[in-house]
């Protein structure tokens, strides 16, 4: 069992989707071979890291607790065997890196358009937010409201 912090700054693939690297993740992995034969690494990360909202494109901070399994195959056909309840993990002659793993597993969590739960917590300029005159539709019904007026 490993049990460790990393800190977010040093997960290189994660820093340009967030807009800091600052904190830590705490993270658990452990290596093991199940029953079939089977090796894997499963593990959990919990922390907090910051993105850009894309509904006020403030700051926000998504809270983490992921849990991961990994089944280590060597080729695309041991991945195709795998069961189900594993993610597969290619293993390669170049030795793997525990951080790009993390960076990995968190990128997976990030959601595609990242915004607060809730619009009460964007800020003002949104909660305010009304279209210009240009944009603001007419009815299409009005035109028959004008024509029961005529009757």
């Amino acid at each position: 069992m490993l049990r460790g912090t990393v800190a977010v700054s040093s997960l290189e693939r994660l820093l340009p989707v967030l807009v800091s690297g600052e904190g830590e993740l705490q993270v658990e992995m452990e290596l093991g071979k199940d029953p079939d034969g089977t090796r894997y690494v499963k593990g959990s990360i919990q922390g907090d890291v910051m993105l850009k909202c894309q509904r006020c494109l403030e700051h926000m901070t998504l809270p983490l607790d992921l849990n991961f399994r990994l089944g280590l195959v060597s080729s695309d056909a041991a991945a195709s065997i795998l069961p189900d309840w594993y993610e597969p993990l290619l293993v390669t002659a170049e030795p793997a890196r525990i951080a790009d793993m993390i960076a990995e597993e968190v990128l997976l969590a990030i959601p595609i358009v990242p915004r607060h739960r809730d619009r009460l917590d964007c800020q003002e300029f949104v909660k305010d937010y009304a279209p210009p005159e240009s944009e603001q539709r007419k009815n299409p019904f009005a035109v028959l409201a004008g024509l029961k007026l005529k009757q």
